[in-house]
């Protein structure tokens, strides 16, 4: 995964947001041993492939770092197996009880709470808690942090997770956008409340229209919007300095557009509205205050059961303020600070504290004296290790031997290593939420740009059209490329995978993949139908048959882009297409990596024999970027290899991802928006919004689309509704091909003989119990003594 909360506490092999449909297994060498009382030391050995940089709670952004907050922090709440050993339950950790006391608040109108707005949860603090350092824990503390993560003068990478979705705090954007205080932001009819043009005049608003957004271009004052009556011409910024170009006024582009009458009149909603200033809200506004010393109020913006706030609050946003004021700078006009970057900076309240940290080297962990759960009484059993220690190790051969040599406890396998070990009994596969895809630059500016740096004669441009990239697509065996480039992952056509759940909390078997909706969404992409007199007769039938390789298609797709490309100038016959794809931040190519590439270039050169571009077109893997998917936003690398996974139980919040710039902190952070812009790409749907019986089309932008299924979205309450605009943004966003998913994740991992697992049998709340959970055979020095005793050399075959 790329971004996304997942709560790593053993590597992959415990990841709280999995589920797997293994059979139950027992470890070949169990022996109960939970609860021991020893004194023994007992070591967990892991490794990292690189160094975590930033586990500020605030900021993080990678699994590396998240995987670092999971031994040094704890969640209000945690999740753990059920007393059944099948279920699940909720523990408290930070908090001691949190209630939904809606109904019984007082303050209903000051906060303006209705039956449709949000929910009012009190949380009573754990009074134990303490940081590494005995500083005590109390609501201020939690005040101030959140305060720190929504400053408006820090804008932190996280403050997003409590301004949307689900556990968004009422009116936290307002004070994330205090630094806009007085500025004019463009608000569409839509947002404003006006149906149409003529509604917002008749109210005496001057309405303006979005120019550029939809015709690339801009006012004299570098806005991307004019009022519709203005007549000064403005040149399309699209023309080249020096050549002749288009001449436009913003009245005559709503005439021909967006007036009553003109082609895209429907649209007026979305790309015609009002001026309005960001207003203050004050600290006061936000809806998150204390009580009392150890109570908080939590006010959410919009309606959240229980089961989602809980699962919310299984991580929180706590922050040491002395250390985190200790580390602030000022960095052109934002604050930031280097809080939990390094040994110095970096206090635990969780189970384990930071002892030692070496970049790119080892970093260690111990447990915590002052945590709360050693002497509670509520974690006998429990989290019986001593020690953890971690090794950044890049090479996979080292990993491996390090492994069967007794020195880690866990290993990630390779698609070599799986010929070698598929029927160990340490063997785990674990699906995984992250859906790897190919994700492309193809703004044909940028591209243009990047064949001037790469000044070798060959060909990008050819990226910049839709069919290219489909054919690329089409021409992918994905079953190969699982089979022969990874070790087990599952062939991808989708966004989102099996482990995405539309109602975990009252419906345990509500895949969102598994409807009819979310096939369909596959179907469309593929144009394939199913019904009486059709080659497949149920929606199961033909999805389950879909592959997405068709050679012959691809071939015509090349074909004709090839000759579309040289009548445009954008090709030249015989000149290569050299497309680099930046693959991984890791220092070097694996195994695997070069044999995706290899795959990929053997998938396109079949499929372009016969075409103008036989043998033109070579793919490059290339690593050791850690911003590839800030670069291909940007349009500084025309193709990347990158994944979305985690938040399994919010498939119409993470859609947000690939399309709502609003939703990610602008167009930016949007991977495929080089030459793709989901604020004004439109998606027009066809079904029966209206209830009447008759299936409509309806049209609006696919951010405007994903904001009507979430937070207070007009079919957000409704969960048939938002299910079927699920599916075709799913679809939608698939067809612009500015992304190629090709492979759903499964950690195909080993552990050691060390340890026990509390269940084999995944489950996709608690995973193998872990850390938590998990026991061990044998402490330090009787591990030392064993593996000494099989010759160095432990066999896992």
């Amino acid at each position: 995964m790329k971004k996304f909360f997942k709560r790593a506490l053993a590597l992959t092999l415990a990841c709280t947001m999995v589920f797997s449909l293994a059979a139950c297994k027992k470890n070949p060498d169990a022996e109960q041993n939970a609860g021991t009382t020893d004194n023994a030391q007992y070591t967990y050995n892991q490794y990292m492939e690189a160094s975590p940089t930033n586990w500020n709670p605030h900021t993080w952004e990678m699994n590396s770092d998240s995987e670092m907050q999971s031994y040094i922090n704890m969640g209000f709440v945690d999740i753990t197996i059920a007393d059944d050993g099948v279920n699940f339950e909720w523990v408290y950790e930070m908090a001691d009880s949190i209630e939904d006391i809606t109904a019984e608040f007082e303050d209903k109108d000051k906060w303006g709470i209705t039956e449709n707005s949000g929910r009012v949860f009190e949380i009573k603090l754990n009074q134990a808690a303490k940081w590494e350092d005995g500083t005590v824990i109390n609501a201020d503390s939690y005040i101030y942090s959140m305060q720190k993560q929504l400053d408006p003068e820090m804008k932190n990478y996280r403050a997003n997770s409590y301004f949307e979705g689900d556990a968004s705090i009422l009116n936290a954007k307002g004070y994330f956008n205090n630094n806009l205080v007085g500025e004019d932001y463009f608000c569409t009819l839509a947002a404003a409340g006006y149906a149409n043009v003529a509604e917002a005049v008749a109210a005496g608003e001057k309405v303006y229209v979005n120019i550029y957004d939809f015709y690339a271009i801009k006012t004299a004052e570098g806005l991307g919007y004019a009022p519709i009556d203005d007549e000064t011409l403005i040149r399309d910024e699209a023309v080249a300095e020096g050549e002749d170009g288009d001449w436009v006024s913003p009245k005559e582009i709503y005439e021909a557009y967006f007036a009553d009458g003109a082609m895209y009149a429907a649209y007026q909603p979305s790309y015609c509205g009002v001026i309005r200033q960001y207003e203050e809200t004050s600290w006061e506004e936000v809806g998150l205050y204390k009580a009392d010393d150890y109570t908080l109020i939590y006010i959410t913006e919009n309606p959240c059961e229980m089961f989602y706030f809980l699962s919310n609050a299984t991580s929180i946003w706590l922050v040491h303020e002395g250390l985190y004021e200790a580390n602030m700078e000022t960095i052109g006009d934002l604050k930031a600070t280097s809080y939990c970057t390094n040994l110095e900076s970096t206090l635990s309240y969780g189970p384990y504290k930071l002892v030692s940290f070496e970049k790119d080297k080892e970093f260690v962990f111990e447990r915590n004296e002052n945590w709360y759960g050693w002497t509670d009484g509520k974690h006998e059993g429990q989290f019986q290790t001593t020690r953890i220690v971690y090794q950044v190790i890049a090479d996979h051969n080292t990993q491996l031997q390090l492994f069967t040599s007794g020195q880690l406890d866990g290993i990630g396998l390779s698609a070599d290593d799986m010929r070698t070990y598929r029927m160990s009994d340490y063997l785990l596969k674990t699906d995984q939420t992250y859906t790897f895809r190919f994700i492309f630059a193809s703004d044909l500016k940028a591209l243009a740009a990047l064949e001037e740096v790469a000044n070798d004669g060959a060909n990008k441009k050819v990226l910049s059209y839709d069919d290219f990239r489909k054919a690329i697509s089409l021409a992918m065996d994905r079953t190969r490329l699982c089979n022969e480039g990874t070790s087990a992952y599952k062939p991808a056509y989708y966004l989102l995978n099996y482990l995405y759940y539309t109602d975990i909390a009252n419906n345990s078997e509500s895949q969102y993949r598994r409807t009819p909706e979310a096939m369909e969404a596959v179907l469309r992409l593929y144009g394939i139908e199913y019904g009486a007199g059709k080659t497949y007769a149920t929606v199961e039938e033909a999805f389950n048959a879909v592959t997405g390789y068709d050679v012959a298609q691809a071939k015509e797709l090349f074909q004709s882009v090839y000759t579309q490309a040289i009548a445009d100038g954008n090709y030249t016959d015989g000149q290569e297409i050299k497309i680099n794809c930046m693959a991984t931040a890791a220092t070097s190519l694996s195994a695997e990596d070069i044999a995706q590439q290899d795959l990929l270039n053997e998938f396109v050169a079949a499929a372009t024999v016969g075409t103008g571009f036989e043998g033109k077109i070579t793919f490059t893997f290339q690593c050791g970027s850690a911003t590839r998917y800030a670069d291909v936003a940007a349009g500084k690398v025309e193709m990347i290899r990158g994944a979305w996974g985690g938040a399994a139980f919010y498939p119409f919040s993470t859609i947000r991802v690939y399309c709502e710039p609003d939703y990610m902190g602008g167009l930016s952070a949007i991977h495929e928006s080089c030459g793709w812009d989901p604020s004004t790409e439109t998606l027009t749907i066809v079904y029966d919004f209206n209830g009447d019986g008759t299936a409509e089309e309806t049209t609006k932008t696919f951010q405007a689309w994903a904001q009507s299924i979430n937070g207070a979205g007009e079919y957000a309450a409704d969960p048939d509704k938002a299910l079927v605009v699920l599916s075709w943004l799913e679809t939608g966003i698939l067809a612009s091909y500015q992304c190629i998913p090709w492979a759903s994740e499964t950690a195909s991992t080993m552990f050691s003989m060390k340890i026990e697992y509390a269940t084999l049998d995944y489950n996709i709340m608690y995973g193998y119990g872990g850390l938590r959970l998990m026991t061990y055979k044998y402490n330090d020095d009787q591990w030392k003594e064993f593996v000494e005793s099989q010759g160095g050399t432990l066999s896992y075959e």
